[in-house]
């Protein structure tokens, strides 16, 4: 049977410690919540002036569901009652970068192997982080930008 890899104590501190904090992070959204102002189609609105005047601000909620981008527009009142799960969201993505840097490294240690690049963070499995992704996609291409979504209201 394998040897299993042997984590120096400090490296246990870290990992007990990123265990305990994701143990009490509690209730979690994916996605986020972006400001958005908007034009109307209305001809003659003060949204067509130069300089225009856009309607809003509007807060916006987007996250990944099947592989595709689904929006609500929020109140003030519903971005201010679910901030902390957004929150909350967005630091269990990065504990678990944390934990898997240092995996990554103990692993590389434990089998000889050349170090590679510790991980970069993570998107949510149901949701990225908000934004339209226009970097460049693991073929090397460009992607579009996403199309407009759809006006839905609540939650």
């Amino acid at each position: 049977m394998a040897e299993p890899p042997r984590p120096g104590p400090t490296e246990d501190a870290d990992q007990h410690r990123i265990a305990a904090e994701l143990a009490d992070i509690g209730y979690c959204l994916p996605g986020s919540v972006t400001k958005r102002q908007l034009r109307c189609g209305k001809p003659g609105c003060a949204c067509k002036a130069d300089p225009p005047v856009l309607h809003g601000p509007y807060r916006q909620w987007s996250r990944k569901i099947g592989g595709k981008t689904v929006s609500r527009w929020l109140s003030g009142d519903q971005v201010e009652r679910y901030e902390a799960w957004f929150a909350n969201a967005k630091r269990a993505r990065d504990l678990l970068t944390e934990l898997e840097a240092l995996s990554l490294r103990i692993a590389e240690r434990t089998e000889g192997w050349d170090p590679q690049p510790a991980p970069t963070g993570h998107r949510a499995r149901s949701g990225d982080r908000g934004h339209t992704d226009t970097g460049p996609s693991p073929q090397g291409k460009r992607r579009a930008p996403a199309p407009r979504s759809r006006r839905t209201t609540g939650l």
